[in-house]
């Protein structure tokens, strides 16, 4: 009996919980989603925030066209790269993948992970490349909405718009392609070699096994699917380069190589040709290529590799070498005269310099009275106060609390009374940062202190008390006895130094206003500005942006209340039109009772042909728009000052809400442009060698002119700065409110020219260049310092100031055209060595062709310069002037009886004996030491001394 056997029953198992390997790879992959969903959602956040900001400044559609062109040309840039990535290396996929067999594996690698591994890998490679042509919309824009320049370039004869606007998007697509190429290129030569590489191992193995003298050749037989794949792209990348070669011909225009910046006779004869040649050469290699599909040798090809370097090698270098050496070095200035003339011409367009109105005038070295007399008005606006030592006097005086700062001063010109007057201006903003620490609590920075607070305006040159400025506005709320500068909106809720975010208009609580004794005043706000925070959908996504939660706990953020964002007016603007450059100095307006910001933007590129760059950053500039911020509410508005600029003109195509017509600026904002510093500043280095028109004198460089040194307040010398000044031009009737910038010769000091730029009306924008002879003599302002320092009275004055506990600050020396002659005038501040110190006009010196004087002001300096007495031969012109009147505006000296430390008045007798005390008082001090009240009375001696001088007509010498 047989018995039966059955098979084991296996058990079943239960299955086996995860591991903690598993279960922290699940961690790892939530903790990866959790952080993509965070970064995800605080981009989506800040996008529709900002949105949102861009709408409370009527500015939505600006928004939306950047950002649905920027999506656009992500998603189509994306969409392309992907799509052809992912058809190239699944075509290198497809031949090599069934070579590709594994220990285990009876066929080639699954089709279905090969595809999906390799769209991931498109998708990825194709995301940069997308993400590198997003970031280019402002050249894909300008080359949609550009325009001509109405000027063309001699050696292409294309307009100046076509290196502006068009050839930037043809490079960009170029280089674009070239990179998707090589990427697709890359990707498939690995893919290749992985699919090949069981056939080269057995090779090589045969290899080994073999002894030397039986062994057989190495032979790679490819699949000729192979060749055509990579032929095909090889044929694409030459014909891209071909490209490039056509590209750099243009690229000549902006050669460095020759005498002038441009295309020079080498450039033009040698470098233009072998440009011609590669790309020709170029374009036969991609025929040989193609040809190479059906023919299947690499003999020509070879062939045209050679041709290509062997001309690379020749043609590209040594020719142009050979043409420089031999044929421009020896007669250089003659051949390259004509671009040499392209240069200077192209250079003075780009940069505006061709519009400058240039005459010369006679060098009469010395101002007389009568002149000062005749221009009153000039001289009374001379500006004393320097912006540097008056900034740390504002804050001394005016600050009020130490959260309140004064970023800057700045100079504008007010009509008061009926009369055109300078001005110096500085707002006074709120810093929460500067909040003591026991009070820096989120309330108080982004609930409480949310805003500055009005203005301060003095004269340019009046002075009060103890060498201060007289105060026009000042204090907090706002005090002025003139109705010109009256403030009834003095808050500050943007400006330069906000960057705190506030929570505005709160129903819970009220916004510090300004301190008001022992207690404070409180506000709500009252505007537009901003975004409500009504909905708790905008609570969200701010606290999202901010990082803040306590944007959603806080009870003060209530109906109704506003938040206030970007009120940094340089971040509002670069982020409203990034594609404009904006001046480092925007300047406070009081205008119909309101604060206002005015900033001046540019547009620039570094494409413009012949023209030589500035700084090697670009090499055209235009101050093409003003932007309007209201302090109040935040609004800003871009007024285009300057529709002959084509690349604005490009940009109001694209963004015709964001510009309007300088016409729709109101009149009371209108009569404060300034003709800006920052562009002065660039045209005056550049027509330093640029006002040069002659091609022979431009290539010796002979007659190249510099910007004078002077002072910095100490005793370093810096580039000396352009100033405002209320003045009259020669041969103008009228005075207005211009920028000054004088010159001297390269490797001189004497003054040779100097440069006005207009501000007002229709004139705005007009430059005049007043030259001098060159075979006279007028003295340049580090002449004039060299001068004030090798006086004696001034010298030992500055010495013994140095040498008291205080410090001297010299203010910027100022060049005033005066008819056609030139007055200087610089002021001296004395300053504690204490922290808390407030920097006072102590002195002004007044220089002219022939003498140099100092005073307590400047009428008394200009006194002492003059030496003036009833009669008296001034100036050394043979004239003869009364004794001026005392300028509108400036301080005279205190009548008697006067205080200790200054000299009397009246008869001769009565001023030699006061000189005599001031002496005997200076003797005794400097016995004791006591430097201070040794130089306080050597100068009221000196000033007792120029009186009786003035008086009897003899000069008395100072012991």
């Amino acid at each position: 009996m047989s018995t039966k056997r059955t098979a084991p029953v296996t058990p079943i198992r239960p299955s086996k919980p995860a591991t903690r390997r598993s279960w922290g790879r699940i961690g790892w992959i939530i903790a990866g989603l959790v952080v993509a969903a965070f970064v995800l959602l605080t981009l989506l956040a800040e996008m529709i925030t900002d949105w949102m900001w861009f709408g409370s400044q009527s500015l939505a559609e600006v928004y939306t066209t950047r950002l649905w062109l920027a999506l656009g040309v992500f998603f189509g840039a994306g969409i392309i790269a992907t799509l052809l990535l992912f058809l190239n290396w699944m075509l290198a996929w497809r031949v090599s993948r069934p070579s590709i067999i594994y220990p285990g594996q009876k066929e080639g690698l699954p089709r279905r992970p090969v595809r999906w591994l390799t769209l991931i890998a498109a998708i990825v490679v194709g995301f940069f490349l997308a993400l590198t042509a997003a970031e280019e919309w402002p050249t894909i824009l300008l080359y949609l909405n550009g325009g001509s320049f109405g000027q063309t370039d001699p050696l292409f004869n294309n307009d100046i718009g076509f290196y502006v606007f068009s050839l930037p998007f043809f490079k960009l697509l170029r280089g674009w392609a070239l990179g998707l190429l090589v990427l697709s290129a890359i990707g498939a030569v690995i893919i290749y070699l992985v699919g090949n590489l069981p056939q080269i191992n057995t090779q090589f193995a045969g290899l080994q096994g073999s002894s030397a003298s039986n062994r057989p050749s190495f032979k790679l037989t490819l699949d000729g699917r192979i060749a055509t794949h990579l032929t095909i792209l090889g044929a694409i990348f030459l014909a891209l380069i071909g490209i490039g070669y056509w590209f750099d011909r243009f690229d000549l225009l902006y050669s460095t190589s020759s005498a002038a910046y441009g295309a020079g006779y080498t450039d033009v004869n040698a470098r233009l040709p072998a440009l011609n040649i590669m790309m020709a050469i170029a374009g036969v290699m991609v025929i040989l290529l193609l040809v190479n599909l059906r023919v299947r040798t690499w003999k020509l090809l070879a062939g045209a590799i050679g041709a290509w370097l062997i001309a690379l090698i020749l043609v590209g270098g040594v020719y142009p070498a050979i043409i420089q050496q031999f044929v421009v070095k020896p007669s250089e200035s003659e051949l390259e005269k004509p671009y040499i003339v392209n240069n200077i011409k192209f250079t003075r367009q780009a940069f505006g310099l061709d519009k400058f109105s240039e005459r010369e005038v006679p060098a009469v070295t010395s101002v007389t009275s009568q002149q000062i007399a005749e221009n009153a008005n000039i001289v009374s606006n001379i500006r004393l106060w320097d912006y540097r030592p008056l900034l740390a006097t504002y804050g001394q005086l005016q600050a009020i609390r130490s959260y309140y700062r004064f970023g800057e001063v700045d100079i504008d010109r007010y009509t008061l009374s009926g009369t055109l007057r300078q001005v110096m201006i500085s707002a006074r903003e709120l810093v929460a940062n500067e909040l003591g620490e026991n009070v820096r609590t989120w309330e108080n920075q982004h609930v409480r202190y949310t805003h500055g607070y009005g203005a301060v305006v003095s004269p340019v040159n009046e002075i009060e008390g103890e060498g201060l400025p007289k105060l026009l506005v000042k204090d907090i709320p706002p005090v002025t006895d003139t109705p010109e500068l009256k403030i009834t909106r003095p808050e500050i809720y943007y400006g330069e130094q906000a960057s705190e975010y506030v929570f505005v208009n709160s129903s819970a609580v009220e916004e510090f206003d300004y301190p008001k004794g022992d207690t404070n005043a409180f506000t709500r706000y009252a505007g537009q500005g901003g975004v409500d925070m009504s909905s708790f959908l905008n609570k969200l996504l701010f606290a999202i942006r901010f990082g803040d939660g306590n944007v959603m706990l806080s009870p003060y953020i209530t109906p109704g209340t506003r938040v206030l964002f970007h009120r940094n007016i340089h971040d509002a603007a670069n982020l409203l039109a990034p594609f404009l450059s904006y001046d480092d100095d925007p300047y406070i307006v009081i205008s119909d009772g309101k604060l206002y910001w005015i900033q001046d933007a540019y547009t620039h590129t570094d494409k413009y042909p012949y023209a030589s760059p500035y700084n090697e950053n670009f090499n055209y500039i235009r101050n093409s728009v003003k932007v309007v911020t209201d302090a109040y509410s935040g609004n800003m508005t871009f007024y285009i000052v300057d529709p002959s600029d084509p690349i604005v003109e490009a940009y109001r195509g694209i963004f015709p809400d964001l510009f309007k017509d300088a016409s729709a600026m109101p009149q009371g904002l209108r009569a404060h442009w300034r003709y800006p510093e920052q562009l002065l500043n660039v045209q005056a280095r550049m027509y330093a060698t640029f006002h040069m028109t002659d091609p022979q004198v431009f290539y010796t460089k002979e007659d190249v002119w510099s910007i004078p040194t002077g002072s910095a307040g100490d005793a370093s010398l810096v580039p000396a700065e352009a100033y405002y000044v209320n003045m009259q031009l020669p041969g103008d009737t009228e005075e207005g409110f211009m920028l000054i910038q004088p010159f001297t010769p390269n490797t001189k000091d004497n003054m040779i020219a100097w440069m006005a730029a207009r501000s007002d009306g229709a004139d705005y924008g007009k430059v005049d260049v007043i030259r001098y002879p060159k075979q006279q003599l007028v003295y340049g302002p580090r002449q004039i310092e060299a001068r004030i320092d090798q006086d004696p009275i001034i010298s030992q004055q500055l010495t013994l100031w140095n040498q008291s506990g205080s410090k001297v600050l010299r203010g910027n020396l100022l060049t005033i055209p005066i008819s056609d002659t030139v007055l200087y005038v610089e002021p001296l501040f004395l300053q504690s060595i204490q922290s808390s110190s407030v920097p006072e006009l102590k002195r002004v010196i007044v220089a002219t062709g022939n003498s140099v004087g100092i005073g307590s002001d400047l009428n008394e300096a200009l006194d002492v310069a003059f030496k003036i007495k009833p009669g008296q031969v001034v100036g050394g012109d043979g004239g003869t002037a009364p004794v001026p009147t005392p300028l509108p505006g400036a301080t005279t000296p205190p009548a008697t009886p006067r205080p200790a430390g200054t000299p009397s008045a009246g008869s001769p007798s009565d001023l030699t004996q006061s000189a005599l005390d001031h002496y005997d008082r200076a003797q005794q001090a400097l016995k004791s030491g006591d430097w201070q009240t040794y130089g306080q009375e050597i100068d009221a001696m000196k000033r007792d001394l120029d009186q009786l001088e003035r008086l009897v007509g003899t000069p008395t010498p100072a012991p």
